[in-house]
């Protein structure tokens, strides 16, 4: 099995490697944000699920089946395990709260629905890395991947901290930790 340290070293050299990359945020609270090739980071982030549990690579696989929705991910370093949360914007705005053995239906407010909405309609294509030194002891990983008209428009990946780590000055990022928010928000329900 591998070990979290190498999966996020070597996914640190490759995304460091990639030529296509710019950094759209200064280095606040230590953290930066860069956009990375969409395959690049795919690669990235489908390497520490697959090589964690056959479910998490379940869970990746029937998002790309969905045409409109938000896939959003929450884990712990120490527990090598987390929760999914799940929207399909197409099915009734269903929305599931998923981990191993654990599948829970979770109800978006009206007002949620509409930001939500609202808020992806706004967002161009992009993918982003997110990089923090900060070693606060409670190293947390976040995964947003949205898919619009059968296609993924954001990918959004930090792997050892908090999005809120950094005060976005980019209307992307804005918005898209806005998006975080109101999911953290329903991920508690």
């Amino acid at each position: 099995m591998i070990k979290k340290g190498s999966i996020s070293f070597f996914m640190c050299l490759i995304l460091a490697g990639c030529g296509s990359q710019k950094k759209i945020m200064s280095h606040q609270n230590n953290c930066s944000i860069i956009i990375a090739s969409e395959e690049d980071l795919a690669a990235n982030y489908k390497m520490f699920f697959t090589s964690t549990s056959a479910f998490n690579t379940k869970q990746l696989t029937d998002f790309d089946k969905i045409e409109n929705g938000v896939l959003f991910y929450k884990g712990q370093e120490q527990l090598r395990k987390g929760t999914f949360l799940i929207v399909d914007f197409d099915n009734d705005f269903i929305a599931s709260k998923k981990m191993e053995g654990f599948n829970n239906n979770v109800n978006f407010s009206l007002k949620d629905k509409d930001q939500l909405k609202h808020i992806i309609e706004g967002l161009k294509k992009e993918s982003y890395y997110q990089n923090c030194v900060v070693n606060d002891g409670h190293a947390s990983m976040y995964l947003l991947v949205i898919r619009y008209n059968n296609e993924k428009i954001v990918q959004y990946y930090s792997p050892f901290h908090s999005p809120y780590g950094i005060k976005a000055t980019d209307c992307s990022i804005k918005s898209i930790q806005e998006l975080i928010g109101i999911l953290d928000q329903n991920y508690y329900k």
